[in-house]
């Protein structure tokens, strides 16, 4: 609501009042869906729908090559690290 009001026009107390209620309104709102946006639990199902989309086809089946490639690696790192340590 700021700069709503022409220069050398008076507003009332009333008007005011009601422009300080609309923008505490509007701070609340955007607080609370702040806090919606960094909630932990919210950023971790993001992330996980984003890994879940890397593993999954646009008909939501299983892309078994992807799966094959990643447990390989994984496996791969796994053993590398292990034999690592024995030396």
């Amino acid at each position: 609501m700021a700069g709503t009001h022409r220069i050398g026009k008076k507003r009332t107390a009333d008007v005011i009042a009601a422009e300080i209620e609309a923008t505490c309104l509007n701070i609340t709102a955007n607080v609370a869906a702040l806090e919606k946006y960094v909630k932990p639990a919210n950023l971790a199902a993001k992330g996980m729908g984003s890994a879940g989309a890397f593993f999954l086809d646009e008909d939501g089946e299983l892309r078994v090559e992807r799966v094959v490639a990643v447990s390989a690696a994984g496996i791969g790192l796994l053993g590398l690290l292990t034999r690592s340590r024995k030396n």
